[in-house]
């Protein structure tokens, strides 16, 4: 004896075919969904731009641009849209401590103003006083201190310089990594 389907089982029979039909259709290669031989209205395709409908008149569209391509400085050897990154340069210093100043805005670190023997002043920020002492590397005035540091200003007679290994009293404190970041800080982590 030979049963119809009911309409339950029809229902349930198209469900699954829609499914396996959005299934396959998200798995097929996304050059068989574009159209070549459809005619766009002017300003359409453009690489870098956005389409915009607007409610009055369905049938226009307007492009708006949101994005142009960067050049590099270089001329355009580099990769567009790129902005190359320099490292910070380094500065080596010497002297001795003539202040030492305390910046609680800036994570409580300390700031040294050095005399060299030239009688050239120098600013250095170290660090947090509790990782000095965390190092072992107290600082005192009137200590001969020397080291390597980066500076981010541009120009300038003084700048600020950023220790990265400081030796006091013939102790050496590593104080930054390479790229400049503080190793006291939890964000290398």
């Amino acid at each position: 004896m030979k049963r119809s389907m009911g309409l339950a089982e029809w229902i349930l029979v198209g469900g699954v075919l829609l499914v396996l039909g959005i299934v396959l259709a998200a798995l097929l290669p996304e050059r068989l969904w574009s159209r070549q031989d459809v005619p766009q209205p002017s300003g359409m395709g453009q690489v870098g731009s956005h389409a915009q409908w607007h409610p009055a008149d369905q049938q226009g569209v307007r492009m708006i641009p949101v994005a142009a391509p960067r050049t590099p400085p270089d001329g355009g050897t580099g990769a567009s849209g790129l902005v190359m990154l320099q490292q910070a340069p380094t500065m080596t210093f010497s002297g001795k401590v003539q202040q030492i100043s305390e910046q609680p805005q800036s994570d409580g670190q300390l700031h040294l103003w050095l005399t060299a023997a030239n009688g050239a002043e120098t600013r250095i920020s170290v660090g947090p006083g509790w990782f000095l002492k965390y190092l072992g590397c107290p600082l005192a005035h009137d200590v001969a201190v020397d080291g390597v540091g980066f500076s981010y200003e541009k120009g300038g007679a003084r700048p600020l310089i950023y220790a990265k290994r400081i030796r006091i009293n013939g102790r050496l404190c590593q104080l930054r990594n390479d790229e400049g970041f503080a190793l006291w800080s939890n964000k290398l982590r």
